[in-house]
């Protein structure tokens, strides 16, 4: 059973096209009752698992340092976007320029530059540390995996194949040594391959009339699933290098295939839900995967529109926009597994690997699953959750009519929107600072106490108008100006080391006027 955890998926990009809300309220209840569902569902143009499109063309993404959807900057007109590995991603513009986006190590910033080797993108892989970009004309592009997230990604034209829709691949080995097997769905159905690197490229015999690769499955036009056998050294296979591939019996009027490297699912003409795969048991060095090569469908539900796989459940959107789940951490999964209601009203979802991303028809986003590396937008990194949570808007600043750029995107809480601590009021004329405090106190049992204060300070630095002077502990949440004690509604908060402050106390403080735009899903800063 090891040798599944060496096959890597095919990923054929992250890009999707379903309308989703973004509203986000401005001043408590006002606000809030400003940003109503209209505007919310009319401001997004598509999302994926760790990405959204405005319809303004303007690209938002979160996780890893950014815990809600933050504005790429300097980016406008986007059509789609991809998802690099280990932080940033390329986005294809109107115009069919690709850019790539990263993050800053030192600022956190987000910065943009163009990838002028690539145009009109429409698909990215990543296999054993090699991209695989497919364009609109079909051409492949190859580039290597950098060290970090903050390096650009330089690709070169792959030579020899052509006329291609999709690429993927992975890993293989046996005794005699190791290597990578690309595979590419080319527009009229066929399928080729590689194992040297790219080098050479062959046909595979017996697969034709194919529309989509998902590892080592193929779902043909007639609706058919077709596999073949990953070689490891735990699984050899007569005449290495020869793909074989053979209709998996059972599976028959298929529509809809998803495989994450150990199961599949599919989903018929008649909209049942099939299993085909592995059960998991156990955990860390006593993981036990359970093979069974008999495609089940389930009994337990029905009208299923797409399913994906999500660490050891199932998850199934059905026809009236209900999302089930039942588990695969089990020995075997029978015919009548339980299927639980999740959550309603759902109108797509997008697969993240461990979460995935929904579109409520109120056109909010809610998220689901692993939330390790603020993978649902949610404003935290607590590891997961039970239930689904509601994802942060995607709200932006201006100041003046310009684009204010955050290091991480505004948070809302209690109707009040924050934002980071060095993102905005140095531009409204103010010295932002930062200390803290450690003070010890002896205990009745004659030990110590510890205690520390996060203080922010803001000064304003124009001499020609009165002095201001705004303190905050960002731990007590004891706020005073100048000198004298506020108090705030909802006190500041620390998300990932991030210090976010009030937006509209602290601006208004300063002198700006602060407006929310609910069309625009904008907090508008005028500053004279």
């Amino acid at each position: 059973m090891k040798k599944w955890s060496k096959l890597l998926g095919l990923i054929v990009g992250l890009a999707a096209s379903v309308s989703v809300s973004g509203a986000g309220p401005g001043t408590a209840a006002a606000d809030a009752r400003t940003a109503d569902t209209a505007s919310a569902i009319s401001s997004i143009a598509s999302y994926g698992s760790t990405h959204l499109i405005k319809k303004d063309g303007s690209l938002w993404v979160w996780g890893d340092s950014r815990s809600v959807p933050t504005r790429v900057p300097g980016l406008a007109e986007v059509k789609s976007s991809f998802t690099l590995a280990g932080g940033g991603g390329l986005a294809v513009k109107q115009d069919h320029s690709v850019w790539q986006w990263q993050t800053n190590t030192k600022t956190l910033a987000i910065e943009t530059l163009p990838v002028a080797e690539l145009t009109n993108l429409t698909g990215l892989s990543m296999v054993q540390g090699t991209y695989l970009a497919v364009d609109a004309e079909g051409e492949v592009y190859k580039a290597a995996l950098p060290n970090d997230g903050a390096t650009q990604v330089s690709f070169s034209p792959v030579a020899g194949i052509d006329g291609v829709t999709a690429a993927g691949g992975y890993f293989e080995d046996n005794e005699q040594g190791s290597w990578t097997r690309f595979l590419f769905l080319k527009q009229d159905g066929t399928v080729w391959t590689s194992t040297d690197q790219l080098a050479s490229f062959q046909s595979v015999r017996k697969l034709s009339g194919i529309i989509r690769l998902e590892n080592n499955f193929a779902l043909a036009g007639d609706g058919t699933v077709w596999t073949w056998p990953v070689e490891s050294v735990y699984n050899p296979v007569a005449a290495s290098g020869v793909m074989n591939p053979a209709p998996v019996t059972g599976l028959k009027d298929i529509r809809i295939l998803h495989d994450n490297g150990r199961s599949t699912l599919a989903i018929d003409n008649s909209a049942n839900l099939w299993f085909r795969g592995m059960t998991i048991t156990g955990s860390s060095d006593g993981t036990t995967f359970h093979e069974q090569t008999i495609p089940l469908r389930f009994t337990g539900i029905k009208n299923v529109t797409d399913a994906y796989i999500m660490e050891r459940s199932i998850v199934a959107l059905t026809a009236d926009g209900k999302v089930y789940t039942t588990s695969i951490g089990e020995e075997t999964i029978t015919a009548d597994a339980v299927f639980k209601l999740l959550t309603s009203n759902i109108t797509s979802m997008q697969d993240g690997g461990r979460h995935i991303i929904m579109q409520k028809s109120d056109g909010t986003l809610w998220g689901w699953g692993v939330n390790k590396n603020a993978q649902l937008g949610y404003a935290n990194y607590d590891f997961d959750f039970d239930q689904p949570v509601p994802m942060q808007k995607p709200i932006s600043v201006t100041l003046n009519g310009e684009p204010v750029n955050l290091t991480n995107g505004v948070i809302t809480r209690s109707g009040q929107n924050f934002v980071p601590l060095r993102s905005l009021f140095d531009k409204l004329g103010a010295i932002v600072a930062y200390k803290e405090n450690h003070t010890t106190t002896p205990t009745s049992n004659g030990g110590t106490a510890s205690k520390v204060e996060k203080i922010v300070t803001i000064t304003r630095t124009a001499v020609s108008k009165p002095s201001l002077s705004i303190s905050i502990n960002t731990v007590s949440g004891e706020t005073t100006v100048n000198g004298t004690t506020v108090t705030l509604a909802t006190p500041p908060f620390i998300v990932n080391g991030t210090i976010y402050l009030p937006l509209r106390f602290i601006s208004e403080q300063l002198g700006a006027t602060v407006s929310w735009l609910p069309q625009q899903e904008e907090i508008a800063i005028t500053m004279k």
